[in-house]
Formats: structure tokens, sequence, C-alpha cells
């Protein structure tokens, strides 16, 4: 009987009006997690391009999270600071 594979957890903070670390690399089916650190400012995640969506801002302490099950490159922002970006990418 094969195993499941266990599921791997990456998390992304935001503070500052950054997102640490900018830039990941994760295997298919990684949850990657964002952590708003700050003190006042909601954040949310704005995926670019063709397939991309927002999701619902969070509040400082919150956090909100995607699966990731198919290889590429997912370029994202803040949506309410665009000025803010990062980049996942999923690798086999």
């Amino acid at each position: 009987m094969p195993h499941a594979r266990a599921a791997t957890e990456v998390v992304i903070e935001i503070r500052d009006y950054r997102f640490v670390p900018d830039r990941v690399t994760v295997k298919r089916g990684t949850v990657v997690r964002w952590v708003n650190q700050e003190k006042r400012t909601t954040h949310s995640v704005r995926f670019l391009g063709p397939q991309g969506f927002e999701s619902e801002r969070f509040f400082p302490g919150e956090s909100w999270q995607r699966r990731f099950d198919q290889t590429g490159a997912y370029p994202y922002s803040c949506g309410p600071h665009p000025e803010m970006r990062g980049h996942v990418e999923v690798i086999e």
C-alpha cells in the first residue's frame, strides 16, 4: 500500500512592507503560508497573470495559505501595496 506524502509547509512573513523571503522554490504539493507580522496594516496576496486572483485582506497576526499542486512560476504582489512583490517557483 503506498504511503501518502507528508504535506510540507513554507512560511513567508510580511513585515516592514516586505515579503520575507520574497522568493521561494518549493516542491509540488507544498503549502505556502503568508503571516502578517505588521503592527497595524492589512495585506493580501495577489497572484499576477491571466490565472491570477487575490486573497482576502488579513490583519496583523493573521495568515493566509495556498497549496501549490502545479509546477510553474507564481509571481505575486500585495493588493493594497503593489510595490510589495514576491515569487513562488514550484518544481517537481
